[in-house]
């Protein structure tokens, strides 16, 4: 007897030891606002945890070129954009936990005492109960989870091409502005001295006052387009540090490599990547991701028109009798069959049909536009590069008659500035075609702001 009391103590330890083994524990995590904000302020782009992450990522060691595929990684890396993408993929992959899990069984004990009778008055017995699936259903729902996580994986890719629009239209801004910064200086120079020449003439009284007043006020006004080309470089850092995810000081001693802003590789034929844009894009294959989790939802509704069966096996000790039961219970679907359930999986399966039609017609539309713009922008970049070639052989003259003795200092210094408002104009043209290309990489998520490998 002591034998059989010790192996039954065992049994039952060993169960719940089992039972125990499979539940998980709680971790708190609180949030603290202030160390989360001296790590925010404390980013920088030496950290030895985001140099591994580089390394790793671009499978080489060492210091990084800080170019616009680093700077990219940094984004991934620094903002919370993809974090949160990944925090939904592992709820998304929960949720297919629990589509996968099978219905534990229930215990049914109501212990019962007869006051009126002379038998044993106890009336004791569990009943085990255990739920048998509609048909089809349990399947549809691990299908339905499925789609799910596929549709926030696709959302991680669809975030990474984000972070990296909104680095590279950054870095393309802090680009022209620090372009446009070095030809504003090169007119502030050309204006200073044309000025002078103008009032040394003054002085001698070869030109009027009001002439005096023209070169002053275009001077000022070259001074001013400095100074504003000069505030836009630093707004383009720091909007660049923001894209990145990091305080402004963390560019701080940074060289950036511009290489592929300055030199991109030219588009070859599109044609190709149009069909992959169309039918392979993350945010395309996302909405086909959600198109099928709404067909595995109509399937599962379907399957649940058919009632499902609880059969609970049990054993009633009945006043001194021993009592082996059986109890089976289910819905009667005689006032619904689950139609209302169903007509709304349905039309969300429409829906999701519709939106995900809508999703190839935006993406055809951002294709066509970007397409538009690049060809455009090229005509108007070749027109401005002509007009540039234009003035430099103007100057290459003047300067030639200048040598000769044949024209004065001001109109040497007209020609130079003449030259230099034709580079202003090839440089604005130069951004319209460079966004223009972003505006490719953008909507065929292929890199086209690469540098030329010549470069």
């Amino acid at each position: 007897m002591r034998c059989d009391a010790m192996k039954t103590r065992l049994s039952a330890a060993l169960l719940v030891s089992a039972l125990l083994a499979g539940c998980a524990s709680y971790t708190p995590q609180p949030i603290h606002p202030d160390r989360t904000a001296d790590a925010l302020a404390g980013r920088t782009l030496s950290d030895p945890r985001l140099l591994r992450f580089l390394a790793a990522e671009l499978h080489k060691s060492g210091a990084p070129p800080w170019n616009l595929s680093t700077l990219s990684l940094v984004a991934a890396y620094e903002r919370p954009d993809m974090p949160l993408a990944e925090a939904r993929l592992l709820q998304a992959k929960g949720g297919e936990t629990t589509a996968a899990a099978l219905p534990n069984p229930s215990l049914q004990l109501a212990p019962t005492y007869d006051t009126t009778t002379t038998a044993p008055p106890w009336t004791v017995g569990p009943v085990v109960t255990f739920l048998i699936q509609s048909y089809g259903a349990r399947p549809a729902r691990i299908a339905q989870a499925r789609a799910r996580t596929e549709q926030a994986r696709e959302a991680i890719a669809v975030t990474s091409w984000k972070l990296r629009g909104k680095v590279r239209t950054a870095m393309l801004d802090l680009w022209a502005a620090q372009q446009a910064a070095a030809l504003a200086a090169q007119r502030a120079s050309l204006a200073e001295r044309y000025r002078a020449v103008v009032a040394q003439r003054y002085q001698a009284g070869m030109v009027s006052a009001a002439t005096l007043t023209t070169a002053t006020l275009a001077l000022n006004q070259a001074e001013l387009e400095l100074a504003s080309q000069r505030r836009a470089s630093r707004l383009g850092r720091a909007s660049l540090a923001a894209a990145l995810g990091v305080p402004t000081t963390a560019l701080d001693g940074i060289d950036l490599d511009m290489r592929g802003i300055a030199h991109p590789r030219q588009p070859g034929r599109l044609e190709p990547l149009v069909h992959a844009a169309l039918t392979s894009r993350p945010d395309v294959l996302a909405a086909l991701a959600h198109y099928a989790a709404a067909e595995a939802a109509l399937r599962l509704a379907v399957a649940q028109q058919y009632p499902a069966i609880d059969i609970g096996p049990g054993y009633h000790y009945d006043q001194g009798d021993n009592k082996f039961i059986l109890s089976i219970s289910l819905p009667l679907p005689i006032l619904n069959q689950n139609q209302g359930p169903i007509a709304q999986a349905r039309a969300a399966r429409r829906v999701a049909a519709e939106e995900f039609l809508a999703t190839q017609t935006n993406v055809l539309a951002e294709i066509d536009q970007a397409r538009t713009d690049w060809h455009a922008s090229v005509s108007e970049l070749d027109s401005a590069r002509r007009l540039r070639k234009a003035a430099a052989d103007a100057l290459k003259r003047e300067q030639d008659a200048f040598a000769a003795g044949q024209i004065g200092r001001l109109r040497i210094l007209g020609a130079r500035l003449a030259y230099l408002q034709a580079q202003q104009g090839a440089l604005s043209a130069s951004v319209h075609e460079r966004n223009a290309l972003g505006r490719l990489e953008a909507a065929f998520y292929h890199p086209f702001l690469v540098a030329n490998r010549s470069q």
